[in-house]
């Protein structure tokens, strides 16, 4: 298949609501990928439900709107679903509210950890001394070297301490085709230190592919519907295997994936992970 829009006019009713992926999908390097701004036009047009789902874990939804606006594309807060959100359920979940943990790099500003009801410290003499429940894995620019072994030293003495990651993914495009290292990769290293000293943690992953996001999402649209609809009438539209596609599998919703991001045609034939549905263009 090429045009999502042209594929999508005349089977929109096998679906109840849709949820987009951002990066990759709506925008690249800050720039509307071609076709995004008729799609959300047709949307909006029809009425149509929708969500933009993404695994953003270093801006808050304000700030992520706020990038999609500068891009030209216009959308309200409660629009997007970010990792923040499946933060807010897992701190009432697990009882959080008032804890303190230790934030590496950055979580928005303004910081949805805080918003979410849990006071966060970058003193890494506070880990030392024990002073945080967890650690949450921010990303953006911080001191990698340091803050890792900090965190490493803290896990070694509090082996049950929770792990929380909103964003899974191992890394992201930036500018020119080049990729940059994310917060998945991060825990992975960090992973890869306690294995190596002869222990496992067992990290907490909120953003997609992992089923928070998703249910947080699914909760979304039936609470404006006003009535309980199964994932299968959901649609994900994504442009990675590892995140959208096999998330949205997972969690039980259609999927279709975009070739204007980060899987390339031969990334696709070689994968396990197979979406429903294949686009070329939005």
């Amino acid at each position: 298949m090429t045009s999502f829009r042209t594929w999508f006019s005349s089977h929109a009713a096998e679906f109840d609501a849709l949820l987009l992926d951002v990066d990759g999908v709506l925008m690249t390097s800050r720039t509307p990928l071609p076709g995004s701004r008729e799609l959300v036009a047709d949307l909006r047009e029809s009425q149509f439900p929708f969500l933009l789902l993404t695994n953003d874990g270093c801006n808050s939804p304000a700030q992520k709107t706020a990038y999609l606006e500068r891009g030209g594309l216009r959308f309200s807060i409660d629009e997007l679903v970010s990792s923040s959100h499946a933060l807010e359920e897992l701190v009432q979940e697990r009882d959080w509210h008032g804890s303190t943990f230790f934030v590496m790099g950055q979580l928005g500003d303004p910081c949805y950890a805080r918003q979410a009801g849990i006071q966060t410290t970058r003193d890494l003499q506070a880990l030392a001394d024990g002073d945080c429940l967890g650690v949450l894995v921010g990303e953006e620019s911080y001191d990698w070297e340091h803050t890792i072994a900090g965190v490493f030293n803290f896990l070694i003495h509090h082996r049950d301490a929770p792990v929380v990651v909103p964003n899974p993914d191992v890394y992201f495009p930036v500018k020119g085709d080049r990729l940059h290292p994310a917060s998945g990769a991060t825990v992975g290293f960090v992973q890869f230190l306690c294995q190596t000293h002869g222990f496992t943690i067992e990290p907490i992953f909120l953003g997609k592919p992992h089923s928070p996001i998703f249910r947080h999402a699914h909760r979304e649209v039936e609470r404006r519907l006003g009535r309980a609809l199964p994932p299968s009438r959901l649609l994900m539209l994504g442009d990675s295997l590892a995140s959208d596609i096999r998330g949205g599998r997972d969690y039980g919703t259609r999927t279709g994936l975009m070739l204007t991001g980060i899987t390339t045609p031969a990334m696709l034939a070689a994968a396990g992970t197979q979406p429903d549905l294949v686009f070329t263009t939005l």
